[in-house]
């Protein structure tokens, strides 16, 4: 199992293999995923003592095979927000679900995956934390995450009540080239589900992870979880 990292409910989350083949078109009902280990524990640990748990629930999943690392994320919403359709670059406000993907423990780079409502997906390899941001690093190099979203609801109409989101996708091993790609059975990568959630029925935005982390500052930031954050934990 390529990638494990601890998450509040187990110590551990295991990305199982996917067996058979994988349409991404955002329902995840293929067999392969209902054998995927879910991670449902969003919360908002940079609150310290009074964290707690988001006010809306997402469910995530990894898979894996020899050419993809998949994802999938059934997300409630009850005000659909996208404030761009555009990939070309980092996706500002609205709804956002986000992987970080870290490989190495003792070398600085990581991967930032983003996606939102509007199907809209930026993918970053980041040098270093705090070394310029997604919008500077933006266009390094080719990605090809494929992913697919189904709504339940309306999209930017803020005034009705909608229900929720869900995001599959896939990510090719050779997206990873320049970390070393496709990962060894049984080594451990860190990685965490991110979710930023916009809507009028609540102020917010509602940053939440799966990861049990803090920041020093006590304010969300994302990027100090992947980096700092997950190497003070073993995994």
């Amino acid at each position: 199992v390529p990638v494990v990292a601890q998450v509040p409910a187990a110590n551990e989350t295991e990305c199982r293999w996917a067996e058979g083949a994988m349409t991404i078109d955002g329902k995840a009902d293929e067999p392969a995923w209902k054998s995927a280990q879910t991670i449902d524990s969003f919360h908002l640990p940079w609150l310290g003592a009074k964290a707690r748990a988001a006010k809306t629930a997402t469910k995530a999943k990894l898979l894996w095979d020899r050419d993809y690392l998949y994802f999938h994320a059934e997300m409630e919403d009850s005000d659909l927000y996208a404030d761009t359709k555009d990939s070309s670059g980092p996706l500002g406000g609205g709804d956002r679900f986000e992987l970080f993907v870290k490989p190495a423990r003792d070398k600085p780079g990581y991967y930032a995956f983003q996606l939102n409502p509007a199907a809209a997906t930026t993918a970053v390899f980041l040098p270093r934390r705090h070394s310029g941001g997604l919008q500077r690093f933006a266009g390094d190099g080719d990605f090809h995450i494929d992913a697919k979203v189904q709504l339940r609801g309306s999209l930017n109409k803020w005034r009705d009540k909608d229900q929720g989101w869900s995001v599959e996708g896939r990510i090719p091993w050779s997206d990873f080239l320049r970390t070393g790609g496709r990962p060894d059975l049984g080594e451990v990568w860190t990685f965490a589900f991110c979710r930023s959630d916009y809507s009028v029925d609540f102020e917010g935005p509602e940053l939440s992870t799966c990861a049990p982390l803090a920041t020093s500052t006590g304010h969300p930031d994302f990027h100090f979880l992947t980096l700092e954050g997950l190497a003070d934990h073993d995994t």
